[in-house]
């Protein structure tokens, strides 16, 4: 029974500091809206607090897959020696420790079935990492696509991070892919790349129900 009531009060205390957190981010100032971002990628470039951003598609897993994505962020290049490259990609932001990773896995998903892989995904995550909270979730429908997000708050030593993690299919395979970014850019960049990822473009011909 005490290790039950120290986890209860472990989940009670994590809970209070991610709302604590959640309020602080909120009072910063005032932050860009999804709708802004969309437009912003629509017209090709979007402006906020002295920053700009330029977006451009980029065409990934053999022409699989597209999406838009700043200039801003660079892919960064594997190792030598290592096999898969087209299956396994990283790219990062310039100027920030913004990153995104997408992994077109060898696991079969029709689209039917993203929504429970996000959820057993987030649960594997939660249980390797200490003190992670679940912010919020969401399924998008984009024509014919589904896209299921999970987000969520690591604290890392004296720093947290927020994650989104997404997960679409692509080929009749699971597509999961995550933006991580520390907390302080969360006003930026948890609308920015909710943006993005409603830009995905999957082949149609490809995708199974």
């Amino acid at each position: 029974m005490t290790i039950y009531w120290d986890e209860k009060i472990l989940d009670v205390w994590n809970s209070i500091q991610t709302q604590r957190q959640l309020a602080e981010m909120e009072e910063q100032q005032v932050h860009l809206t999804l709708a802004e971002c969309l437009d912003g990628v629509r017209k090709g470039y979007l402006e906020y607090e002295g920053r700009r951003f330029e977006f451009a598609e980029s065409v990934l897993f053999d022409g699989k897959l597209g999406i838009q994505l700043p200039r801003s962020m660079q892919l960064i290049p594997r190792g030598r020696g290592s096999t898969h490259q087209h299956e396994q990609l990283t790219y990062k932001e310039e100027d920030s420790a913004v990153m995104l990773g997408m992994n077109h896995m060898a696991h079969l998903l029709p689209m039917s079935g993203v929504e429970s892989f996000v959820q057993a995904m987030t649960a594997q995550v939660k249980k390797a990492q200490a003190g992670l909270q679940v912010v919020h979730n969401e399924l998008i429908e984009l024509d014919g696509c589904r896209i299921a997000c999970s987000e969520f708050i690591i604290p890392i030593e004296d720093k947290s991070y927020y994650q989104i993690l997404f997960a679409t299919s692509v080929n009749g395979r699971a597509l999961l892919g995550s933006f991580h970014f520390e907390s302080e850019e969360v006003l930026v960049w948890q609308p920015l790349a909710h943006a993005l990822i409603r830009t995905l473009r999957v082949e149609q011909n490809l995708i199974m129900t």
